[in-house]
């Protein structure tokens, strides 16, 4: 044919269509095309949560596209899907992490570049310059002293990137790092623990263990012969101790006591001890109608730091599950259950006591001991006292847009304490407790008065998705509350108010606020502050669901200096990585520098699997 195409005679589009009716009709009368493996058994497993309204948390499609294979697959086998994909076998799962992402599954590698290429030395004499914990230090705080933090205020507006290191095929970069002289120790998604140089980012060890590493990787002080060790919790619960100096495996216990146990938090270390806190992904496969919920407990372990020997475990509900009755579709139903322990222990050694934070109850009769700070006995684990914030909190993943088989009747609005309650001073020498809860609620607790409430000030509606999750920092007579209230369609009522409160450590009084900024339109952005803050005199830094990392000061609430972690970074160790939401712990400070995770892909925010350094010009 020739011509100009654009110049169409006026018979061409009859001709037209009737080519394309005559083809249409071909390719109707081929045989479909097979669907591949995976996205079969996505649509009979996954889809109901993650192309439906079924759950206000599940990420959706375009969510799990941007992760890895390896990430997805973690997720199944290791993660918070394992009790969905149980029954799974090994090449299905493969399948949909493949299918999910379009893109093959490749084991990574690190190239020799990578590694310091010269001895570690043996570890230096503990220091309290150290940050040895989740907050910095046993007691959880998150605030820095000058000294501790050697960055001053008035440095902060002149930080800037001094390397980036990435996690190989990372989605969720959670592990705050841990920083003993010049070294820092950070966990990774996929079992990895990192000895990095905290100078240029390169490796010293590695040690590859078996689910991700959530939380901080504790160091000990030395003991007789100068060792000091590194014990790390996996999501499996797996408790592993390392020798500081060389990563070399040094004892390793299983924790969990049910088959959907996990660790989220992070251990800390205490007078020859581990106390481990232990969680549950009951709260998930309660989504299903099929399982038959709920029977764990939340609970805390304490350890022989010598040797791994169990020395003590207490059960955040005393009373073991029983049936309670049956479900619309028959299947008997069990409680009480739940009160999950999300994050790290607070040691008091003067008082002999270890604070928790506890989650709602998973189902009906709720109990004394959900949405709770509990105060333990260090040498035995007995129950002292405790404080419920919230009562008849029964909340699982059935209770989403539809309500499911498995959604306790009523149910409450899953107002956890997420965080560890942190000990503190206050300007008059005396000690308070500080915890931040999902109902928008900052407490203040009388240690001395078997938790009394000192004050309680409201900072956030609160919700599902609301509140305080992962901590508040305090120091220097001031509390610095991150609110995220993320709008979902359960919401209770109230206006929403994420952004950074500050309240005066005394009494409870608001001193200043500061809103969130609004999202760039990036994918998966939100505006809102999960993220634990860390604070240092003068300043509180905290990162955003939106990627940003924020100093503002101290007095007032102003801005002093923001970097936009949401982009890819050249890495010192050659992995490809980019930054995203930056969720679970803040950023630690230590030496003159700031570390900070940045990436969180669940509940359809922004992936990455990056671990920034920063310090002031040069």
């Amino acid at each position: 044919m020739g011509g100009d195409p654009n110049q169409a005679g006026p018979t061409s589009y009859p001709v037209l269509r009737l080519v394309l009716v005559a083809l249409g009709a071909a390719i109707g009368a081929l045989p479909a095309v097979a669907q591949p493996r995976g996205q079969i058994v996505y649509r009979a497993k996954c889809a109901s949560c993650h192309d439906g309204d079924g759950s206000i948390r599940a990420p959706r499609m375009a969510s799990l596209a941007s992760m890895t294979p390896r990430a997805i697959l973690a997720t199944l086998t290791q993660g918070t899907m394992r009790a969905v994909a149980a029954d799974l076998p090994d090449e299905d799962r493969r399948a949909v992490a493949e299918y999910l992402t379009r893109r093959p599954l490749i084991a990574a590698s690190l190239p020799a570049s990578a590694y310091c290429g010269r001895p570690l030395g043996p570890p230096p004499a503990a220091s309290r310059l150290d940050w040895t914990a989740w907050g910095g230090s046993s007691a959880g705080t998150g605030f820095r002293t000058a000294e501790q933090a050697g960055l001053s205020a008035a440095q902060v507006p002149n930080l800037e990137l001094r390397w980036a290191f990435g996690f190989p095929d990372g989605t969720v970069t959670r592990s705050q790092p841990s920083v003993v002289g010049n070294q820092i120790v950070v966990g990774g998604q996929f079992g990895e623990v990192y000895s990095l140089d905290a100078t240029t980012g390169c490796i010293h060890w590695t040690y590859q263990g078996d689910a991700a590493v959530k939380g901080v990787v504790a160091i000990s002080p030395p003991n007789d012969q100068g060792r000091r060790t590194a014990v790390a919790a996996d999501f499996r619960t797996t408790v592993v101790a390392l020798d500081l100096a060389t990563g070399k495996v040094l004892w390793q216990a299983r924790v969990g006591d049910h088959p959907s146990s996990n660790i989220t938090g992070s251990p800390v270390v205490g007078a020859g001890r581990v106390y481990v806190p232990v969680s549950s992904m009951e709260v998930v496969a309660a989504g299903n109608p099929a399982y038959r919920c709920c029977t764990s407990s939340g609970a805390v372990v304490a350890l022989d730091l010598a040797t791994g020997a169990l020395l003590w475990r207490h059960r955040a509900i005393e009373e073991e599950a029983a049936e309670v009755g049956k479900t619309a579709g028959g299947l008997p139903r069990f409680g009480p259950a739940g009160a999950p322990i999300w994050s790290s222990p607070t040691v008091d050694p003067r008082r002999g006591l270890l604070y928790v934070g506890t989650g709602e109850n998973y189902s009906h009769p709720t109990t004394a001991t959900s949405d709770a700070i509990l105060a333990l006995d260090l040498a035995t684990g007995r129950l002292v006292w405790s404080f419920q914030a919230t009562r008849q909190d029964a909340y699982n993943m059935a209770c989403g847009v539809q309500l499911g088989a498995n959604c306790p009747a009523p149910h409450g609005s899953d107002v956890d304490f997420g965080q560890s309650p942190l000990l503190t001073t206050l300007p008059d020498g005396r000690e308070i407790l500080v915890a931040g809860q999902k109902a928008g609620i900052v407490y203040g607790l009388d240690p001395d008065r078997r938790g009394a409430v000192v004050w309680q000030s409201r900072v956030g509606r609160g919700g599902a998705l609301g509140g305080v999750h992962w901590g508040v920092a305090a120091g220097d007579g001031r509390v610095f509350a991150p609110v995220s209230d993320r709008v979902t369609p359960v919401d209770p009522a109230g206006d929403a108010r994420p952004g950074l409160h500050a309240l005066d450590l005394t009494t409870g009084a608001a001193l200043w606020s500061q809103a969130a900024p609004p999202c760039s339109g990036r994918s998966g952005c939100f505006a809102a502050f999960s993220a634990a803050p860390v604070a240092i005199p003068g300043a509180v830094f905290t990162g955003g669901l939106d990627g940003h990392l924020r100093a503002y000061a101290a007095d007032d609430g102003r801005l002093l200096w923001e970097f936009d972690t949401g982009r890819e970074f050249p890495t010192v160790n050659g992995v490809a990585a980019r930054g995203g939401a930056i969720d679970g712990p803040g950023p630690t400070i230590a030496g003159g520098m700031v570390f900070v995770s940045s990436g969180y892909a669940l509940f359809g925010q922004t992936p990455g699997n990056v671990l920034l350094a920063f310090g002031p010009k040069r």
